[in-house]
């Protein structure tokens, strides 16, 4: 999954300078499978070091050899606490509406975890977030993820 970031500059203390928006796309596809995600989201900037925000999630999944369609969707709110210019711990309560072949579930996922930013000019930078999903459960479906371990990279712009 490759993610994307837009952060506004804090110069004024206006509501849209402390507003930041992003996301990420994930793309996969060979022969016979092909699933595509999208997971924008908005966030605000609390304090100089709590930010919070809310997002949405889609993924799709085609398997021709098994004629399935997929569609799963859902939403999450989260928080991030900058620990440093370049570490931060991130939080989100997460629900997904799962598409079983003969029926659609909804899971709750909460990842927790810490973050690090590179930044590679004065508006962008590369980020990197490994989590750990605290309602992961090993005897149990848990809906689109397979671990409870979530990697999330992407760019960011003004972060």
């Amino acid at each position: 999954m490759i993610a994307l970031s837009c952060f506004a500059s804090a110069q004024s203390e206006g509501i849209f300078d402390k507003m930041y928006f992003g996301g990420g796309f994930g793309l996969d596809f060979n022969q016979n499978v092909f699933s595509f995600s999208l997971t924008p989201y908005a966030g605000y900037k609390l304090t100089e070091l709590w930010s919070a925000g809310l997002g949405i999630n889609y993924q799709f999944w085609r398997d021709k050899i098994l004629d399935l369609k997929i569609n799963n969707y859902g939403g999450n709110v989260f928080a991030r606490y900058s620990i440093t210019t370049q570490i931060f711990f991130s939080a989100k309560l997460e629900y997904l509406s799962v598409d079983f072949i003969s029926k659609r579930e909804g899971f709750y996922n909460l990842p927790v975890g810490i973050g690090y930013v590179v930044p590679i000019s004065k508006i962008a930078s590369l980020y990197m977030i490994g989590q750990y999903d605290l309602l992961y459960d090993v005897t149990e479906t848990n809906g689109a993820y397979s671990s409870p371990w979530i990697l999330e990279a992407g760019f960011g712009f003004g972060f």
